[in-house]
Order: C-alpha cells, then sequence, then structure tokens
C-alpha cells in the first residue's frame, strides 16, 4: 500500500490499522499510547478480533477495545478496502474535536473560505473542525451537526479510496500545483453530492490540518449525463430516419450524412463524409445546386421542394426531392441540413402520364371519330389517377400504421405524444395520462405455440382495445408486446378506470388460435399522469413504464399506479 500511513491519521483519524494477508501490517502508535500496550501485544490482541481480520465479516460502526488491566475504550469504527488490504479508521467516541478557536491563525480561515461560492473544511485527525455556510446547506445540516463529526462519515462509499489518495497527493505535491480530484460526499437526506476537490495540508499549533475546497458539479454531471442521452437519442433517430439527411459545410463537404444516403448511393458512409456534395449531382445541375447554396449560406431563408438527379453506384440515375435550410451558431451559418427523398418512381409516373396525355392530345387531332375511344382512355387515366392518390394515402398510413396490428406504430406515437404535451401546456389547468400495457408472460405463448400463435395473440389484443378507448384516445403498438394508449384530458382515477375497463375485458375474452384453445390472456398496466408545466415526454413515459414493471412485479394482471419512490 504506496500512502503514507501517518497522512492517513491526520486526514481520516488518529488512529489507524491496517491488515494484510498476513494479518495487523500497521497501527498506529497514538492507538497503543492510548490502550497502555506496546505496539507487538497490541498486534496479537487486534487480530483475535473475527470483525477485523475476517474479511467475510461486515465492520460494526462502533468497537470496544478493552486490554489487560484497563477500561475498555470505545471508538467509532470505518472500514476501507484499498489495494490488497483492509484499513480500519478509529475515532475516539468520548472526547470532542479540539475547538476550532484554540488554532492559531483561525480567522485566517474564516476570511478564506466563509463567504467563498464553494464548500470548504478543515480537518484535523479526521474530525471536521472548520466548515462554511455553503457546505452545510449543500449536506442539510447545521453547522454544529457538521462540526466535530468525522469526515468519513460524510464521504460516499465509493469515494473514500480517492479521498485516500488525494490526501497523498496534496501532502506530497508542491505549493504550486493544483491537483483536484472528484468526491462524492452524502447529505443527510442521502442525497448523493458531486464535487471537485482541491486541497492541502498547513501546520498550526503544532497541528497537521488538511483544509478542502469543494466545487459542487451535481448539477452540471446531471446536464452532462441529460444532454448524453440526448445526442444519443438524436443518434439513434438521425440513423432510422427513412429519408436522406446531410450536413453540408460552407465549403460544400458533406459532414455527416445517415444510412438512408449510403444505401441509396451504394457507398459507405466513411467514402462520403468530407467529400464534396455536388460529385454525386449529374454535370448538368451541379452548377445550379452549388449557386442554390451559395446563397442560402449568404442570404438565408430555406431551400424547398427542389428536385435534382444523382448518380449512384454503377452510373444508375436517382431522382430526389429536397429541402434544406441553414443552421445558425452565434448569428453565423455553420452548416446546412438537407433533408431528401427518393422520387425516381414517382417520376417515372409522372412521365409516363405526361406521355399519355401527349397521345391523348395528338389522337384528338388526329381521330376526331375515335372520340369515344379517348373519352374511356381518359376515364381510366382519371382511374389511375385516383388510385395513385390512393395508394400515396396507404402508404401514407403504413408509415404511421404498424404492420401486424394496424395500430399506430412507435414513432407516430411520440409525434402524438409531443402533440398532446404542447396541447397540455397551452392549458392552465390540463391533464393528461398514459396507459402502458404489456401481455403477461408473451414468452409463453410463442415458444408453446408458436410465433404465429403469437401474432395473434397481438392481433387480438388489438381488437380489444380499439373497443375499449374513446375516440379522442390515441391508441398505439408500443413495441414488442407492448402497448400505450394517450388519454387526453384524464385524470388518474378516470385513467385506472379505463386501465381496469381494458384488463377486465382482456382477461374476460379467451383467445384461440391453433392448439392454443381458449387460453388464457392477461395484462399488466402502468398509470402514468402529468398536469400543465411538464415539458418532458420522457417523464411520463417513465411513470407508466415504471408503473407497469410494478404491475409485473405484483404478480401481474394488474393496474399500479406510478408514485413516487
Amino acid at each position: 500500500m504506496d500512502v503514507d500511513l501517518t497522512t492517513l491519521e491526520a486526514a481520516l483519524a488518529p488512529y489507524i490499522v491496517l491488515f494484510g494477508d498476513s494479518g495487523v501490517q500497521y497501527v498506529s502508535a497514538a492507538l497503543a499510547k492510548r490502550l497502555g500496550v506496546i505496539d507487538d501485544e497490541l498486534r496479537r490482541n487486534l487480530e483475535k478480533f473475527p470483525a477485523f481480520c475476517c474479511p467475510a465479516n461486515e465492520i460494526p460502526p462502533t468497537v470496544s477495545l478493552a486490554m489487560t488491566g484497563r477500561d475498555a475504550e470505545v471508538f467509532a469504527c470505518t472500514a476501507i478496502p484499498f489495494d490488497d488490504c483492509k484499513l480500519i479508521a478509529l475515532s475516539d467516541e468520548k472526547q470532542p474535536s479540539r475547538p476550532f478557536f484554540e488554532y492559531a491563525d483561525r480567522d485566517t480561515f474564516v476570511r478564506m473560505f466563509k463567504n467563498v461560492p464553494a464548500g470548504s473544511l478543515v480537518v484535523d485527525g479526521g474530525a471536521i473542525v472548520y466548515t462554511n455556510d455553503f457546505l452545510c446547506s449543500l449536506l442539510e445540516m447545521k453547522r454544529e451537526e457538521v462540526l466535530g463529526s468525522r469526515i468519513i462519515g460524510i464521504l460516499s462509499r465509493q469515494s473514500r479510496r480517492d479521498f485516500i489518495k488525494a490526501c497523498e497527493t496534496w501532502h506530497m505535491q508542491d505549493n504550486g500545483k493544483d491537483t483536484g480530484c472528484d468526491l462524492v460526499l452524502v447529505s443527510n437526506r442521502g442525497r448523493m453530492l458531486h464535487f471537485v476537490a482541491r486541497g492541502g495540508w498547513i501546520e498550526r499549533a503544532s497541528r497537521q490540518l488538511l483544509w478542502i475546497i469543494l466545487e459542487d458539479v451535481t448539477e452540471k454531471d446531471r446536464l452532462v449525463r441529460a444532454l448524453k442521452e440526448e445526442q444519443q437519442k438524436f443518434s439513434a433517430l438521425f440513423g432510422d430516419l427513412p429519408a436522406g439527411m446531410i450536413y453540408v459545410s460552407p465549403r460544400g463537404r458533406i459532414i455527416e450524412c445517415n444510412a438512408y444516403v449510403a444505401d441509396l448511393v451504394g457507398y459507405p458512409r466513411e467514402q462520403i463524409m468530407d467529400s464534396i456534395f455536388t460529385d454525386y449531382v449529374s454535370h448538368d445541375q451541379a452548377d445550379t445546386l452549388n449557386e442554390d447554396f451559395r446563397r442560402l449560406f449568404t442570404d438565408g431563408g430555406e431551400i424547398t421542394k427542389r428536385e435534382c438527379q444523382i448518380t449512384a453506384k454503377g452510373g444508375r440515375p436517382v431522382t430526389i426531392e429536397y429541402n434544406a435550410r441553414a443552421i445558425h451558431r452565434k448569428g453565423h451559418p455553420v452548416k446546412a441540413l438537407m433533408m431528401f427523398s427518393d422520387v425516381t418512381d414517382k417520376k417515372a409516373l409522372e412521365l409516363e402520364l405526361l406521355e399519355k396525355n401527349a397521345e391523348m392530345e395528338r389522337t384528338l387531332w388526329d381521330m376526331a371519330e375515335v372520340k369515344d375511344a379517348l373519352e374511356a382512355r381518359a376515364g381510366e387515366l382519371n382511374k389511375a389517377t385516383e388510385d395513385l392518390k390512393q395508394l400515396n394515402e396507404k402508404l401514407g398510413m403504413l408509415s404511421i400504421t404498424d404492420g401486424l396490428t394496424e395500430l399506430y406504430n412507435h414513432r407516430h406515437f411520440q409525434d402524438r405524444l409531443s402533440e398532446e404535451i404542447e396541447r397540455l401546456n397551452r392549458l392552465k389547468d390540463g391533464v393528461l395520462s398514459l396507459l402502458m400495457l404489456d401481455i403477461d408472460d408473451f414468452k409463453r405463448f410463442n415458444d408453446t405455440y408458436g410465433h404465429q400463435c403469437g401474432d395473434m395473440v397481438l392481433k387480438h389484443i388489438a381488437a380489444l382495445l380499439k373497443g375499449s378507448i374513446r375516440s379522442i384516445d390515441i391508441l398505439a403498438r408500443y413495441g414488442g408486446e407492448e402497448f400505450a394508449v394517450i388519454l387526453p384530458n384524464a385524470t388518474t382515477e378516470q385513467a385506472v378506470i379505463v386501465a381496469e375497463r381494458i384488463r377486465q375485458t382482456i382477461r374476460s375474452s379467451p383467445f384461440s388460435y391453433g392448439q392454443a384453445i381458449a387460453a388464457k390472456v392477461t395484462v399488466s398496466i402502468g398509470v402514468g399522469t402529468i398536469t400543465s408545466g411538464h415539458k418532458d415526454k420522457s417523464e411520463l413515459v417513465k411513470k407508466a413504464d415504471s408503473a407497469m414493471y410494478a404491475a409485473k412485479a405484483k404478480w401481474k394482471d394488474r393496474v399500479e399506479i406510478w408514485e413516487v419512490d
């Protein structure tokens, strides 16, 4: 263990015992003096304490040490695994820490730490002898509760090793260095507080005192984690979007593109990125596209519903319809986002339609006698146009519909939930509830009767759900065997009524398919509710999802309401 043990006595506790594989490796001289025994005798006596030497035993918060011919001494006790040893920190419970006013230059500490916007501590022999109001407020403790307590008592378990290493570093470092370490403290209510700690050692009144400045980064860490989650969500959305997306720099280079672009042109993303974006455009259109984007970066605005032809791998021509807009940072355009879709087939149909119309025009001029035949042909073309319109409408529905259950899919569910959150926050006293449903033991249907039977169970549940909700409610297949129901203007109590109705309907409607005759199907339902002022839809989904898992944990086939832990 490469640590100055006398430093540990000053930072953690006045008495340190170190256990290794071969027994006691170190005992504070101060502890031997306190107990009135020589060092070797104390080592032998300590090795008889099972709570100390046995790795499987949990160290008690206090320990009573009795030596021959002396009364028992009670010490506060904390164990810290460190490297290949077990470090035991002992503090005297009977005698309070030395009053701060006894230290020389007391006012120096007060002037240094009292009004700084950070937590501050002064530690003597492991006991806190000074702290400022800023840290007390974070710890949710009164100053008198903090003073005299052991610093190891407010450190989280995972930070104790880091604290020991930091103390050693501060002990050895030059005065000019500024070495910080990450520490986690625990508030009076058990809340984890994240700090960047900097400290050092000074000698006052013949005592080695440890001073520590604690910069609160709890909120910063939370924001970093939240930003990382949002970045992951955006990356997933960007990569899976069924449309082409590229970011173009002001110099015309492709900064980023999604998988749709790579699949469309037939080249890997690594090859596409950092290339000139007009490299994939036919030569007769490159100048026009460059001019459009030049104006986009200089004048702002947008490019909407433009068409151009690109050349995919192997020389295959592809017609795209695109929109683009500049993205600004601090008032300056830094890149442009271009979104496009493949309209090659659409253009082919339009060209065919134009050709047929031209043929009809020529026929009208040249063959008036075949008027009836041409009118019939026009009727066929109109029907083709109507069929195309219906096909486009059907394609639009398919893009927002789950193919198996014919319910809304997960992506459209997220869009509708965002709309309902926006509507909720336009109301003064609005309320919005969400049901998350999971089919109980769904894997058993697949394993016992096959996946085809499992698919029929999903369709069976979807049909029952459609008949159990209001016309304004929004029903979607969330994924796998999970369904979601958005309940606008529904309180928690009203949502529970709907959930119970759904649960009873499914429970009382046996399912039959193949060998699964009158099979019992049940669901576990979680209920989450938010009111005006909540703008994060993930909060509502988390509430309903957590409640659903609580229902699963409580024997399934039940409804649970989200409650604060």
